[in-house]
């Protein structure tokens, strides 16, 4: 290759590491379109989560709920971050179907089929304008599956504004759930995953680790995932997409911590269920709680059940 050849190449080179820069750096803070209807409200420790929350426009839930995921999702293809287990793997296969920001409408529908499969799954649920939630607590309960806190607001810019806002939001959801179902779990999974370039719009670079610091001191353990539906990309998938993430996130993973959504509108991820529980079953995968999957970790000397 010549002198001009590997110019170019050079030049290509830099061009592409300052563009990877770019993309990166906006991509850190590319919710403001999401966020857009805060405007410049800042939340204030005087101020209850409650009151806050109450301004907010109701036909928002969806940003909210999905902004952080995708954000995550992106990072970790983008920057090819690896989630792996912190435990030994068992011989057999092991899949944790994960059910975010629920309880909704959807949710006796979701028990309903897993009932139908003998199939048991952890709900990570939230409890800002839920209907009915204590009952619907107590039924996923009492069905024989386990509850995991994602926050009682899954609202990034007060969660992650500071430890104290998390820790806050997280033990108003505790209380909820132990109203419900008499139980304070210590499995949490964070809006938008551990991961998440979100909270540093809110809470500057080193929140995260602040907050899980703060966890692992109070004895919490936070779960994130290493597989999913794609149930909360923007145009939403089609079942065939949906399918084809499962199958294309699921390859060669043992756990499976797949990621799927609770919410109204997530009529899609309730229709395919029975397929992604059979498809998984013919993958030679048995089912079990992230609360099962718990069992060994007093043998690492770590706070989070993912990496």
């Amino acid at each position: 290759m010549g002198v001009e050849g590997k110019r170019g190449l050079f030049t290509l080179f830099v061009l592409t590491a300052i563009f990877g820069f770019i993309f990166g750096t906006a991509l850190a803070f590319y919710t403001d379109g999401y966020f857009s209807h805060i405007g410049n409200e800042v939340y204030s420790p005087k101020q209850s989560v409650v009151e806050f929350i109450a301004d907010e426009p109701q036909n928002s839930e969806e940003d909210r709920f999905d902004a952080g995921e995708l954000n995550t999702l992106l990072v970790r293809r983008l920057l090819g971050r690896k989630v792996s287990p912190t435990w030994e793997r068992k011989k057999s296969k092991v899949a944790y179907l994960t059910f975010d920001d629920g309880p909704s409408y959807n949710t006796p529908e979701i028990l309903e089929i897993l009932k139908e499969y003998g199939i048991k799954a952890t709900f990570f649920v939230n409890g800002w304008n839920k209907k009915n939630l204590k009952e619907m607590l107590k039924m996923i309960y009492e069905d024989g599956h386990a509850l995991g806190n994602h926050t009682y607001s899954h609202r990034y810019e007060i969660i992650y504004s500071s430890v104290e806002n998390f820790m806050a939001d997280l033990k108003r959801q505790e209380e909820m759930i132990y109203e419900a179902a008499g139980i304070r779990p210590k499995i949490v999974r964070f809006p938008g995953g551990s991961d998440n370039l979100v909270s540093l719009r809110f809470g500057g670079k080193d929140i995260m680790k602040k907050i899980a610091d703060k966890l692992k001191e109070e004895g919490y353990i936070y779960v994130d995932w290493n597989a999913s539906c794609g149930d909360a990309a923007k145009p939403p998938l089609s079942k065939d997409q949906m399918k084809e993430a499962v199958r294309r996130t699921t390859k060669g993973k043992n756990p499976v911590v797949l990621l799927l959504h609770d919410l109204d509108s997530k009529k899609t991820t309730l229709e395919i269920l029975p397929w992604i529980i059979e498809y998984l079953q013919s993958e030679g995968y048995e089912f079990e709680t992230i609360r099962q999957g718990m069992e060994g970790l007093e043998k690492v000397n770590r706070t989070d059940f993912w990496r």
